[in-house]
């Protein structure tokens, strides 16, 4: 395996970790269960189950893949200051990770009434409910998916940028759509406040970051290869 294979799977490694934290994210976590219903209203129905998360699915993923192909569009346009690139995003990180440690978001949530765009069950509501939920997502999780930007901008490359943000919507698709429904049975058996095991992954998640951070301003990150 060469070195670039290398640093994409780390890449894209980080980049699915970051959906994870997103999936679990303290804000959005306790609403699971209600984009579940909105998304699959019968889970008896497999056609509908299948039409309804594919729908979801492509419009999640294309939205974060078009965020994603903008980032790396504008680290392609300064691809010659590179080395400042790698600096300038590193500590941007290690700030993000810091903001996700200390459970702070970088912009406010606003009410989208999501009921609204789901008159039917068809495939394209589904898919338009995931572009929507994707907005939702962003307060909430904006740390982990400001990080996530900011790494798909220091590979100069739209394609890449793309490729990094679809693996950051798979990290949230897959275990919205395989365990809403657990997500469901545990929230109705927890109490009010943060539990102790989300706190300890948002603190795992908050000093990951930090290290991509480190590893991205001293060039380490885009310069992984096998020793």
């Amino acid at each position: 395996m060469n070195s670039l294979a290398i640093t994409n799977s780390v890449s894209f490694l980080t980049a699915f970790s970051g959906g994870l934290l997103s999936f679990f994210s303290p804000c959005v976590f306790p609403l699971i269960p209600v984009f579940f219903a909105l998304v699959i209203p019968d889970i008896s129905n497999t056609r509908l189950v299948i039409k309804r998360s594919l729908g979801f699915f492509l419009g999640l993923s294309l939205f974060f893949a078009l965020l994603g192909s903008i980032s790396g569009s504008i680290g392609m346009m300064l691809a010659r200051y590179q080395s400042v690139i790698n600096i300038v995003a590193g500590i941007l990180i290690i700030l993000f990770g810091f903001l996700f440690l200390m459970n702070k978001s970088l912009i406010s949530a606003k009410n989208i009434d999501l009921r609204k765009y789901n008159k039917n069950n068809s495939f394209f509501s589904a898919f338009l409910i995931g572009i929507l939920i994707s907005l939702v997502w962003i307060p909430c999780a904006s740390p982990i998916l400001a990080s996530i930007l900011t790494l798909a901008t220091t590979t100069g490359e739209a394609m890449r940028g793309a490729l990094l943000l679809f693996v950051y919507s798979l990290g949230i698709s897959i275990p919205f759509l395989f365990f809403s429904g657990i997500v469901s049975k545990i929230l109705s058996k927890v109490t009010l406040g943060e539990p102790k095991w989300q706190k300890s992954l948002r603190i795992i998640g908050g000093v990951l970051l930090m290290v991509v951070g480190t590893m991205v301003s001293f060039g380490i990150f885009n310069s992984i290869s096998v020793i």
